[in-house]
């Protein structure tokens, strides 16, 4: 009961959070595994984290902000944010030579310098502050509970997700999956959807149970690797993870129109891969704030 109340005050809260209108702009793991992403975070921060965050977002969940990021893709006034959630890792390029070579660049450009951006923020950098804050003055955008610091968790958090999402870290020709159809149970739709919201959904649970789920079969042997790992190994498991989706693509065709036919073998094979993906990035989530916020 005390569950079924929470997700009606959840969903309540978005309905005042956020418009009609945004609610047409989703994508990014979609709503739920946002949500997944940042339950199983919050379940892991010490006392010290929670509380500051807490008292930073207002009495709003973590899970509520975490998709905030996706809800302003839609306003003109936050388009310098778009790139911020993928990186572009072609196959003729490792991790480390994009990054370096996004580095010279003094601009945000990519989800890897925008989790360093938010990070910084949090830790009080007053460079990094500087630099959200005037791209939000310059673009005339809106803080969320206009703060700064909110604004960066809702980010990191967000952020951190995306960038255990595979087709985040995608290959510049199809634009992350988005330009490769496919037969999702019979639904026509794109590769980069399917791992966005496809796999999720079909599962028919809510965020709260995914998350649950995640939380049981993670064992401290797994959350201690997750949490071991530097930032570039989360991009480099995604790049590893992208590469198996694209050389299993083809393993089951639609015969008339040669689509990539995916269905309950598909979903067999990689609902394991998205769990160990949504919880990875859960729990170092949790590190990344726990350490921010260690007393």
């Amino acid at each position: 009961m005390k569950s079924f109340i929470a997700t009606c005050l959840l969903v309540f809260s978005y309905q005042a959070l956020f418009t009609a209108e945004d609610d047409k702009e989703l994508a990014v793991w979609g709503q739920n595994g946002h949500r997944i992403v940042a339950q199983i975070c919050y379940h892991n921060l010490n006392e010290n984290a929670k509380k500051e965050i807490d008292k930073t977002l207002r009495g709003k969940y973590l899970t509520q902000v975490a998709t905030w990021p996706d809800f302003i893709r839609s306003e003109k006034n936050w388009n310098f944010t778009k790139p911020w959630h993928f990186i572009t890792i072609d196959p003729n390029k490792t991790v480390q030579q994009v990054i370096e070579r996004a580095a010279k660049d003094p601009d945000v450009n990519n989800v890897y310098e925008a989790i360093e951006l938010m990070t910084s923020i949090l830790k009080g950098n007053k460079t990094a502050i500087k630099t959200l804050q005037d791209l939000v003055n310059s673009n005339n955008a809106s803080l969320l509970n206009n703060s700064i610091k909110a604004t960066a968790l809702a980010f990191l958090v967000h952020f951190i997700g995306d960038v255990h999402q595979p087709m985040h870290v995608g290959k510049n020709k199809d634009f992350g999956g988005n330009k490769i159809s496919v037969l999702f149970f019979t639904e026509k739709t794109d590769l980069h959807s399917v791992w966005d919201s496809g796999i999720i959904e079909q599962e028919g649970l809510s965020f709260t149970d995914f998350s649950d789920f995640i939380e049981k079969r993670s064992t401290p042997n797994k959350k201690s690797t997750w949490q071991k790992a530097k930032m570039i190994d989360w991009v480099i498991e995604s790049v590893k993870t992208r590469e198996k989706i694209y050389n299993t693509l083809y393993d089951n065709t639609e015969r008339p129109n040669g689509l990539p036919e995916m269905s309950y073998d598909y979903q067999h094979d990689f609902i394991e891969t998205v769990e160990n993906r949504l919880g990875a990035a859960g729990y170092r989530a949790a590190k990344v704030l726990n350490t921010i916020f260690n007393p």
